[in-house]
């Protein structure tokens, strides 16, 4: 009895070594967790079928709305965005956060362990049930998800309608120039009035040639014998 209550207690230490060292988050919870995906209308509706892209440090994978994906554990938020045709985006992140086998480890002063399931993200949660909104963007917080019931979020944002990726072959059309307005017609030049021919005027008389003056007449020279001889005579 004595020897077999030894190996007993034997084998409960070693295994709370090997929990220590591996890390107790590692051992009970493991390294991934299923979530549920599912997407509703502005309206409330349930949505199905709308493909959702989900990432992190360790995942980026896809799923349908309405399905259970498995994703790796991690320290870092998960980011969600569902699409669908005539919807604009429904996008969220689920916060991570630390799950009782971490505490466990932190509280008994398992530092390794502690160490070892943030390194694999096993000792990390996210809400297990996530319900998006088309055209808005939600937080999901693991703390605020009572049990296994679906997380509606907390509205952060606003998405608007992603425009259609134009066909990779479509042709331009290039739309054909508007035909020019007719050319006014030239206005008829104006016609000038018919020239009037100017009558001449009778050409006035030529003044009469004038009458040739009178040569003048030579110089009379009075000699002293002329004048002598209207003196009278001496007695």
């Amino acid at each position: 009895m004595r020897g077999a209550g030894w190996r007993f207690w034997g084998l409960c230490v070693g295994a709370g070594v090997l929990s220590i060292l591996t890390g107790c988050a590692s051992v009970t919870h493991g390294t991934t967790q299923n979530v549920k995906i599912e997407t509703l209308s502005p309206a409330g509706k349930l949505v199905d079928g709308a493909r959702c892209r989900i990432s992190n440090d360790r995942n980026d994978a896809e799923v349908r709305s309405g399905q259970t994906l498995s994703v790796r554990r991690s320290g870092e938020n998960l980011g969600i965005e569902c699409t669908q045709a005539g919807q604009p985006p429904a996008r969220g992140q689920a916060i991570s956060r630390a799950n009782i086998g971490m505490v466990g480890n932190v509280m008994i002063g398992g530092v390794v362990g502690a160490a070892i399931d943030a390194g694999t993200g096993a000792g990390f949660n996210y809400p297990s049930w996530i319900q998006l909104t088309f055209g808005e963007v939600r937080s999901f917080d693991r703390s605020a998800q009572t049990g296994d019931q679906a997380t509606a979020g907390m509205k952060i944002g606003t998405t608007e309608m992603e425009a259609a990726p134009a066909p990779k072959n479509a042709v331009a059309v290039v739309p054909a120039p508007a035909p020019a307005p007719p050319a006014a017609a030239p206005a008829p030049a104006a016609v000038p009035p018919p020239l009037s021919v100017a009558r001449a005027a009778p050409a006035a008389p030529s003044p009469a040639l004038a009458a040739p003056s009178p040569s003048a007449a030579p110089d009379a020279r009075v000699s002293m014998d002329d004048l002598r001889g209207l003196l009278p005579a001496k007695p």
